[in-house]
C-alpha cells in the first residue's frame, strides 16, 4: 500500500517551500514566535495574494480547486516552518462552513473577502467552566425586533483580537437536551457591546477572553436555522478535530534527531545512551501514527465520505502522545530541557522546553482529549453516551 500524497502534493511542498525562502525570513519566525498570536496580516495577505488562503475552495466559488492532500501538505509546511497560521486555519474552518451551510448572502458577502486576504474570523465556542463541553454554551442570543442582541462571555477566542469577526455558538432557547437551541452568528468585533481582552497561555500563545453586553446583531449574520446550529458547529469542529498535531510532531521528532546525534563537548553522542535511542523511536512511532491518523483524515474528506469520529480519533491519540514525547524527553535530558530557545545551554534550541509547556494546552483545543475519547466510544464503537 502507498502511503505518499501524490505528485500534485509533491508540488506544493516544493511551491510553498519556495514562497516561504522568499517571504517568511527567520526574524519573521521569531516575531511570529514571540508575538504568539497566530496572525500576521502583513504574511497573510502575501498568502492570499498568491492564492493560497483559498486554494483548497471549489473553483467556482473563486478557490484554486486543489485537492485535501495538497491542502494538507500547505497546512503541514507553514506549520513546520513556524509560519503564524492559526489565523489562515481558521478561515479555511469558516470559509468551508459558510460555503457548505450558510446562505447566498454569506457565501457573496463573506467568502470572497476571506479569500482576498481582506477578513479574518477567530471561533467563539469555549465559555468559562465549559471550554470542551460546547453544547453547555449559555451565552444568549434574544430576539431583538427582527434581529438579535447577545450577552455572554467567550473564553480561549485565539485570534479574535486581530480578526474582524467571530463565528460565535450562542443559546437561543432552553430546551430538553443541551445540544438543541443553539444558533451560530457571525458576530463583528466591532460591534457595540463587545470586549476583547488578552489571555496569554503558559504554551506562549495570546488568546482572548470575549464579554458580550447587548451586542446588536443582524439575523443576515444567522448560520443555519435558528436553534439548530449544532449541527453547524459539528462541521466546523469535524474540520478542526481532523487536523491533530502530526505536523509539530514530525518537527520535534527531528529536533530530537539532530541533538541526539550532534557530538558533545566530551566527543560523544546522546545517541549513545540506550534510554536516548529508545525514547526517539518511541517519538518516531507517536509521529508516524499520528502522520497516518491525519492522512486517513484526509483521505476521507478526498473521497467525500463522512469523518463520523475519525476527527476526534485523530486529534486525541495526536495530543495524547506529543504531550507524553514532550514530558518524557523533558525527564530524559534534565534540567537543561528546561532552558528556552536563545538562552544558553538550551538543548535542540529550545525545542524540548517549548513543546513542554505547549503540548499541554494542545490536549485541550477543540475539545480535550476526554471529550474527544467519548465522541470516539459513542460514534465509533457504538457505546452508551458518557455524558
Amino acid at each position: 500500500m502507498d502511503f505518499r500524497l501524490g505528485p500534485k502534493a509533491d508540488e506544493v511542498r516544493r511551491e510553498i517551500r519556495t514562497w516561504l525562502a522568499a517571504n517568511f525570513s527567520e526574524e519573521d519566525r521569531r516575531r511570529a514566535h514571540e508575538d504568539g498570536g497566530g496572525h500576521d496580516w502583513d504574511l497573510y495577505r502575501k498568502l492570499a495574494a498568491e492564492g493560497w488562503v483559498s486554494a483548497g475552495w471549489p473553483v467556482e466559488m473563486g478557490g484554486g480547486g486543489r485537492d485535501p492532500y495538497e491542502i494538507l501538505t500547505l497546512y503541514w509546511e507553514l506549520c513546520k516552518a513556524g509560519f503564524p497560521w492559526i489565523g489562515l486555519l481558521n478561515n479555511g474552518f469558516i470559509g468551508h462552513t459558510l460555503m457548505a451551510m450558510g446562505t447566498d448572502h454569506h457565501r457573496e458577502h463573506f467568502v470572497p473577502r476571506i479569500a482576498s486576504g481582506e477578513i479574518a474570523f477567530a471561533l467563539g465556542y469555549s465559555e468559562p467552566g465549559s471550554g470542551s463541553d460546547v453544547a453547555s454554551c449559555r451565552t444568549m442570543a434574544t430576539r431583538d425586533g427582527d434581529d438579535w442582541r447577545i450577552n455572554g462571555q467567550k473564553m480561549w477566542t485565539t485570534t479574535g483580537h486581530t480578526a474582524q469577526y467571530i463565528f460565535m455558538l450562542t443559546r437561543t432557547a432552553t430546551l430538553d437536551r443541551p445540544h438543541k437551541g443553539l444558533t451560530v452568528f457571525l458576530v463583528p468585533t466591532d460591534a457595540e457591546g463587545v470586549d476583547v481582552q488578552p489571555v496569554h497561555t503558559m504554551g506562549g500563545e495570546r488568546s482572548n477572553a470575549v464579554y458580550l453586553s447587548n451586542v446588536p446583531v443582524s439575523d443576515s449574520a444567522r448560520v443555519g436555522e435558528v436553534d439548530k446550529g449544532w449541527s453547524v458547529v459539528r462541521f466546523a469542529l469535524g474540520l478542526e478535530q481532523a487536523m491533530g498535531y502530526a505536523d509539530l510532531q514530525e518537527r520535534f521528532l527531528e529536533d530530537a534527531r539532530r541533538w541526539a546525534l550532534a557530538e558533545q563537548a566530551d566527543g560523544g553522542l546522546p545517541f549513545d545512551d540506550p534510554r536516548v535511542r529508545e525514547q526517539l523511536g518511541q517519538t518516531a512511532i507517536h509521529t508516524e501514527v499520528a502522520r497516518l491518523l491525519r492522512h486517513r483524515s484526509t483521505w476521507l474528506s478526498a473521497e467525500s465520505r463522512p469523518l463520523g469520529g475519525k476527527g476526534a480519533m485523530t486529534k486525541s491519540f495526536s495530543g495524547s502522545s506529543y504531550l507524553e514525547d514532550a514530558q518524557a524527553w523533558t525527564q530524559l535530558v534534565g534540567s537543561a530541557g528546561l532552558l528556552a530557545e536563545g538562552e544558553d545551554g538550551a538543548v535542540a534550541g529550545g525545542a524540548f522546553e517549548e513543546a513542554f509547556r505547549q503540548t499541554p494546552v494542545n490536549t485541550i483545543y477543540g475539545g480535550t482529549v476526554e471529550i474527544l475519547r467519548s465522541l470516539v466510544a459513542e460514534v465509533e464503537l457504538q457505546l452508551p453516551k458518557s455524558r
